[in-house]
């Protein structure tokens, strides 16, 4: 298993002396190992599917260990390689050997190693770095952006998890302790297809700006949103489909698909707040008219319809499901309806434009 253990342990005196009368080290090793710590085991079931992917989904974890006084003690990576996939493994777990005494833990995940996303392209997920005795409150995470443009250089944002443990975790003298850490998704993928009705041959990708302005981009240790700009989302892909029916009478179909990735989505109401939720929109960069400007998080939270005997709140929903598509039926320069799909079950839902 590949590990990375960033900072030193710093702990009392005191605590340190249980540790030495014991003869247990701080950190896991082969010689001298005594059964003091915490083992953290990890799930990814905040989902639709409802069911622990962890082991398939996440390439790479790191923990971050507070003590009870909120103070920042330590941080250890795992991750997956080309060689060894740790993460993937039954039963894997994440063994902190620690003194007696109440730690509270929390866990960012992606993908792949820290290091392989920062020597990939795009933008990234940017962890602030802590120094010994830091409160939780100085862990963030920060989306790159340039001029507030998310610069994506045609790639998907990596996959960003979350989690925390609820309550303190306490190590007792000679006894190993495990607690569990539920992950939520963050980053989300949308794919938006344009239908055009009256000249189904005559669009093109090109013909249009697709992108989503949110003031999502900078997360507390809580997985909250702290204050942030507005900051705009554009397609990492764009392509156009074509259908032939092959026959003279009917006419050839062209479709642009515009692949879309972006960070949590909050569904704020909108008798109150409804300036703070994220938008859609669609611009025809020829007439430079808006085909459509629509409140992302409200569109896709009626997905839950889709599993409607779970009652799943608007943002229990838009955090469990990550995986949208949305097709635009156009007519006269402006839409029409809305087709909403959802990953599971191949469910969709008709919206109407309330205009028409």
């Amino acid at each position: 298993m590949l590990t990375i253990l960033k900072k030193p342990l710093t702990i009392a005196v005191a605590a340190l002396s249980v540790s030495a009368i014991s003869g247990c080290g701080l950190i896991n090793d082969e010689e001298g190992y005594c059964p003091e710590g915490v083992d953290i085991y990890f799930k990814y079931d905040y989902n639709v599917q409802r069911a622990d992917m962890f082991a398939d989904h996440v390439g790479g974890v790191t923990v971050y260990v507070f003590d009870n006084e909120g103070r920042y003690i330590t941080e250890r990576e795992d991750f997956n390689t080309a060689a060894s996939r740790p993460l993937a493994a039954d039963g894997y777990k994440m063994t902190f050997n620690l003194p007696q005494g109440e730690y509270r833990f929390i866990a960012l995940a992606n993908q792949r190693s820290t290091d392989e996303i920062n020597n990939r392209p795009g933008a990234k997920f940017r962890r602030s770095i802590l120094a010994t005795g830091d409160s939780p409150d100085k862990l963030t995470v920060k989306l790159d952006r340039h001029e507030a443009k998310v610069l994506n250089e045609n790639l998907s944002l990596d996959t960003l998890w979350h989690g925390m443990t609820a309550t303190g975790i306490t190590v007792r003298p000679l006894e190993m302790t495990s607690t569990t850490i539920s992950l939520v998704r963050d980053t989300k993928n949308l794919t938006v297809s344009l239908h055009q009705l009256d000249d189904p041959a005559g669009i093109d990708a090109a013909d249009f700006d697709v992108y989503i302005t949110d003031y999502n981009g900078h997360l507390a240790h809580d997985n909250s949103l702290l204050d942030d700009e507005m900051i705009t989302y554009t397609p990492y892909e764009m392509w156009t489909t074509e259908f032939n029916p092959g026959r003279s009478d009917e006419p050839i179909e062209r479709t642009p698909h515009y692949a879309l990735s972006f960070n949590r989505l909050i569904h704020y109401p909108r008798a109150t707040e409804n300036s703070r939720n994220a938008m859609l929109t669609i611009e025809n960069r020829k007439t430079g008219d808006a085909v459509a400007r629509i409140n992302l998080p409200d569109c896709l939270a009626q997905g839950r319809g889709a599993f409607e005997h779970r009652q799943y709140t608007e943002q229990e929903f838009l955090d469990r499901e990550y995986d949208y598509k949305l097709d635009f039926f156009l007519k006269n320069g402006t839409w029409q309806y809305i087709r909403l799909s959802v990953s599971l079950l191949n469910w969709s839902k008709r919206i109407q434009n309330v205009g028409f």
